[in-house]
C-alpha cells in the first residue's frame, strides 16, 4: 500500500470541491466564458477531475511521471484547441495553493507533484523552449515600452507570450493569429480600440527579438500573420 494512501483518500472525497474553487477563480476573468461559453463549464469540470485522478495515480504509484505525462500530453490537447500553456499551468498552480490549504498532513506531496507537473510543461528544446524560458523578462520588457503594469495587461502580455511559444511548439503560425482575432473582438466589445493590441504585440515582438536576436526571422514570421490579425 503507498505511504499516501490516506492523502489518495482524501483527494477522492474533496475532488469536486478543489475542482469548484480552483473554476470559481479562474471565472474571475471573464476571458474563459467568452471563449469557450458553455464548453467551459463542462470541460473545466472534466479537466478538473482528471487532474485530481492522475494525480492521485502518482501518489498511489509513487511515479511522478504519472502526472508530469498527463501534464504534457493535455498541453498538446489544449493549446491545440484554443488554449495556452499558461492557463494550464494556472489552472495546476491554483489546484496546488487549494491543496495547500487543506488540513491534511501529507498535502505537500500532493503539491510538489502539481509543481513537477507545471514544470514539465516546458517544452524540451528549439525555440518555443527559449521563448518560454525568457518569457518573463519579455512581459517586463513589453509592459515597460508600454509603459503599462496593471495586472490585467500584464496577464495579457504573460498569455500572448505563451502562446507565442504554444505557436512554434506545434508549428503553426494561425494558433496565435487565432487568438489574436478573438481577443480583438473582445476588446471591441469592451471598447478598446484595436490600435492598443496592435501596440501589445508590437511590443512582445520587440522585446522577443531582443532577448532572441539570432532567431528574428521566425519571430517575424511568427507574429506577422499575428500582428495582420489584430489590425483587422
Amino acid at each position: 500500500m503507498s505511504r499516501f494512501a490516506e492523502l489518495v483518500e482524501q483527494l477522492e472525497a474533496a475532488s469536486a470541491r478543489l475542482t469548484e474553487r480552483v473554476l470559481a477563480e479562474m471565472y474571475v476573468d471573464p476571458f474563459w466564458r467568452e471563449r469557450f461559453g458553455q464548453r467551459a463549464d463542462k470541460h473545466g469540470r472534466q479537466d478538473g477531475r482528471f487532474h485530481v485522478q492522475y494525480l492521485q495515480q502518482a501518489l498511489a504509484t509513487g511515479e511522478p511521471a504519472v502526472l508530469e505525462n498527463y501534464a504534457r500530453w493535455l498541453q498538446q490537447v489544449l493549446t491545440a484547441r484554443g488554449m495556452c500553456t499558461r492557463h494550464l499551468a494556472e489552472n495546476f498552480e491554483r489546484l496546488a495553493a487549494a491543496i495547500a490549504e487543506e488540513p491534511w498532513p501529507d498535502r505537500q506531496a500532493a503539491v510538489d507533484l502539481l509543481r513537477a507537473a507545471t514544470a514539465a510543461l516546458t517544452y524540451e528544446d528549439g525555440l518555443a523552449r527559449a521563448v518560454q524560458r525568457r518569457a518573463d523578462a519579455v512581459v517586463r520588457a513589453a509592459a515597460a515600452t508600454l509603459a503599462e503594469d496593471d495586472a490585467s495587461v500584464v496577464g495579457e502580455l504573460d498569455a500572448l507570450v505563451s502562446y507565442c511559444a504554444d505557436a512554434l511548439a506545434l508549428a503553426s503560425p494561425q494558433v496565435l493569429a487565432n487568438h489574436v482575432a478573438w481577443l480583438a473582438g473582445f476588446h471591441e466589445r469592451r471598447g478598446m480600440a484595436r490600435e492598443r493590441l496592435v501596440a501589445r504585440l508590437a511590443a512582445v515582438r520587440v522585446a522577443l527579438e531582443q532577448e532572441l536576436p539570432e532567431s528574428r526571422a521566425a519571430i517575424a514570421g511568427l507574429l506577422g500573420p499575428a500582428l495582420a490579425a489584430a489590425s483587422g
